[in-house]
């Protein structure tokens, strides 16, 4: 890939609804700076997680400005500058098409009620500070899982979205009572900003991602149990195309057996 190639590619990010204020290709004669993009507030709404996520992926690091615009950032050394572009702007299409369904749902009114950057960014909560969580193995509580989606909330959970508690939606799983509506916690404090990476995943795969009652962990519901075994199977599908893309983020956190503490530099 080169400048022109990567100068290209910038400039279609329009057909992924994502404003570019400006870039730098920390190229030629810019070596003494580091490669950046810097996207519009303007975007649609929920871009930033999915922009951090991609920088994740990447390896780029992100920053969010006093007027909210997201930029990304990469201060690699020069030799492998392209690289770092070519990384991000593979990964960058690769997320953004399987957020297809969502963009076109904004452009019919579907707007999320709770947004990722919102959250982050203006709302303490008291988990920040804390240490990320020690683990038990996934066999300590799936006998408690609904029967139905013991092998969904166990492949989550092997793909490093580390799930709290969950409930089916299905009515073979509770023939006693009344189902509750289908949702599954996540574990925020299982590594660094999965939250971003949760809310990406949830509007990947056409779940509603908010903030759990005691605001903190993200839960991913549905407003019915209407078609709730195909939604199951679409959440794992889309963990099993997320979390590769991830796994060189996720390497940078030294791992216990069920979390992440970042490693010394």
């Amino acid at each position: 890939m080169n400048t022109l190639e990567i100068e290209r590619r910038l400039r279609s990010l329009s057909k992924y609804d994502l404003i570019m204020d400006s870039y730098c290709l920390g190229l030629g004669e810019h070596l003494d700076e580091p490669a950046s993009i810097r996207i519009s507030k303007s975007s649609y709404p929920g871009f930033e997680a999915h922009l951090f996520t991609i920088a994740d992926a990447s390896l780029w690091q992100t920053e969010l400005t006093e007027t909210s615009d997201v930029i990304l950032r990469n201060s690699s050394h020069p030799s492998i500058r392209v690289q770092s572009w070519y990384r991000l702007l593979g990964n960058l299409p690769r997320i953004m098409d399987a957020l297809s369904l969502y963009r076109q749902g904004l452009r019919h009114g579907i707007i999320p009620s709770v947004q990722w950057i919102s959250s982050e960014y203006q709302w303490y909560r008291q988990n920040w500070e804390a240490s990320l969580h020690e683990s038990y193995s996934t066999q300590d509580f799936l006998y408690s899982v609904d029967a139905s989606i013991r092998s969904h909330i166990k492949e989550l959970n092997e793909l490093g979205f580390l799930t709290t508690q969950s409930c089916s939606g299905l009515p073979m799983d509770h023939p006693d009572r009344e189902e509750y509506l289908p949702y599954v916690s996540f574990d925020e404090r299982a590594y660094p900003r999965v939250s971003a990476h949760l809310f990406t995943l949830a509007d990947m795969t056409g779940w509603i991602p908010i903030y759990g009652p005691h605001n903190f962990d993200v839960e991913l519901t549905l407003q019915t149990p209407e078609k709730a075994e195909r939604m199951w199977e679409r959440l794992v599908v889309g963990a099993r195309y997320l979390a590769p893309l991830l796994a060189d983020y996720r390497l940078r956190f030294k791992t216990n057996s069920y979390g992440y503490t970042e490693q010394t530099p």
